[in-house]
């Protein structure tokens, strides 16, 4: 049978463009994302589209200009539930979004994303097959 990854085990899928970096698995999502730069009085609106213990990757047609680990304040809901943290940008690709990463207080994920994960995963795993 198999299953879905734990959100402790580290990635070991390997990408097109050599070993995946990504300190822990992504999970796929789907939810509508705010985020504020703080000398921006307008917010980039978006989709996120997968999140991990580390980070998120958005969904946004905006084009915008911030330099790499500009600091952004991050709101976004996922299974109706409404989500707030900092995140500082690692990745713009024009047209289509960002990676962000999370950051936090004492470095370590927040209790609030090890249960949004656990959820994802729970949702991943398909249904038993009828025997």
């Amino acid at each position: 049978m198999e299953t879905s990854p734990s959100i402790s085990e580290p990635p070991t899928e390997e990408r097109a463009g050599g070993i995946e970096r990504r300190r822990s698995p992504r999970y796929d999502c789907k939810g509508h994302i705010r985020a504020w730069v703080s000398d921006h009085k307008t917010p980039i609106h978006g989709e996120i589209l997968n999140i991990s213990l580390t980070g998120c990757f958005i969904s946004t047609k905006a084009r915008f200009y911030l330099a790499q680990f500009t600091t952004v304040d991050l709101h976004f809901t996922i299974f109706n539930d409404h989500y707030r943290t900092t995140a500082r940008i690692i990745d713009v690709r024009q047209g289509k979004g960002a990676g962000l990463e999370f950051i936090f207080p004492d470095s370590h994920p927040a209790e609030w994303l090890k249960d949004l994960l656990e959820r994802l995963s729970a949702a991943a795993v398909p249904p038993p097959k009828p025997a």
